[in-house]
């Protein structure tokens, strides 16, 4: 769902009236109702926005997909940083914290 909302938005002139005149709820993608467009009247001071009430459902990458993208920024950032000394530091990183660069969630 997305809402069409016809508020006031002229930030250096006190508000002469409701803040929002006309809000709707519609289904994403929907053109802007005629019901907020014939409210609009041009240097006014209100304007049409438009905002996304709900939201899709939020993607969590894998273990393997968390390792394997910690593994390659580690080493992306000790070829940069000590590019002769890259290998043994990222041994030595690799051995230290296991369970992070095989993807566990350093928060549990």
């Amino acid at each position: 769902m997305a809402r069409w909302s016809l508020a006031w938005r002229n930030h250096s002139k006190p508000c002469p009236g409701p803040r929002v005149l006309r809000a709707m709820l519609v289904p994403r993608g929907t053109p802007c109702p005629p019901e907020v467009l014939e409210l609009w009247v041009a240097g006014g001071g209100y304007s049409i926005g438009w905002e996304l009430v709900t939201q899709q459902p939020i993607r969590r990458w894998s273990p393997e997909a968390k390792a394997k993208a910690r593994r390659r920024n580690m080493r992306k950032r000790l070829e940069k940083k000590v590019p002769l000394f890259a290998d043994m530091f990222e041994q030595d990183e690799l051995a230290r914290r296991p369970d992070y660069f095989a993807g566990a969630d350093p928060r549990l």
